[in-house]
């Protein structure tokens, strides 16, 4: 990355509140553009908030000391950041309350929407460009599939080629593997490396360690809504680490560049 080129996410003294409790405190972080990373932590350490600060559902308390930028800029028009940063989130099906095909799911993500609505014009090239990403995630054939007779894989593909449309150069992945079965685990992370490999930034959000492919260098850990630890991926994954974080006795393992903890 150029000296000159700023981070994809800079973060200074973020709090953030909801209810009574304060569930970022005081959280500074840097990412750099196209860097691959992921953010490890325990239920209740701020994963979820810290996405939703990200993408404008929470917003930071305004406090002096408190800085939020993405790539430099503290103010973004959400249809421009999206040819940036493409959120993945499972929040996404949630909202999920008509009958809509995989291609109306993914062309969708042109609009902003969930499906496709009366005053939404679809060109040919929008067509073109949500049949390509369905075919990089090998779920062009369900396009014409209702999604409520689709596997939680293939719905998860479908949500990573709606990001996908719009080219971003970073890919932020909330829990993506949560409900799959084996087959789903092994597509998806083998669709996150091949992105990976080709130059897509991974920003990967979990609680479980598997999740964490070996392209990603970089581990954050959580905890109480700040970062409890940063640093390289072989001395942040250690059974001292972990149990250190969770207050119970951890082991890890190691194989093929993935890590197994139990």
């Amino acid at each position: 990355m150029s000296s000159r080129t700023p981070p994809l996410l800079e973060l200074i003294h973020v709090s953030v509140q909801r209810g009574q409790r304060r569930v970022l405190d005081r959280l500074s972080l840097t990412i750099p553009a196209g860097e691959h990373v992921a953010i490890l932590g325990p239920n209740g350490s701020g994963k979820s908030t810290l996405i939703k600060t990200i993408t404008r559902e929470c917003y930071p308390l305004l406090r002096p000391e408190t800085s939020f930028r993405i790539l430099g800029q503290s103010v973004w028009n959400i249809f421009e950041l999206r040819s940036h940063l493409g959120v993945v989130s499972n929040d996404l099906m949630a909202q999920v309350s008509r009958d809509i095909t995989g291609r109306e799911l993914v062309l969708s993500g042109f609009f902003g929407s969930i499906g496709i609505g009366p005053n939404h014009r679809v060109t040919e090239e929008m067509e073109a460009i949500a049949a390509a990403a369905m075919e990089q995630l090998e779920v062009l054939a369900l396009a014409d599939r209702w999604l409520d007779e689709i596997s939680s894989g293939e719905g998860r593909r479908l949500l990573i080629a709606r990001a996908l449309i719009h080219r971003p150069g970073t890919l932020l992945l909330d829990e993506p593997t949560t409900s799959l079965d084996l087959a789903g685990l092994h597509q998806v992370r083998g669709h996150l490396r091949t992105l990976a490999q080709a130059g897509t930034g991974i920003v990967l959000v979990t609680h479980h360690l598997d999740d964490i492919i070996p392209e990603i260098d970089r581990v954050i850990l959580l905890r109480d809504g700040k970062v409890y630890r940063d640093g390289p991926k072989a001395s942040i994954l250690t059974a001292l680490e972990l149990s250190d974080m969770y207050g119970v006795r951890v082991q890890v393992a190691e194989r093929d560049g993935f890590y197994h903890a139990w």
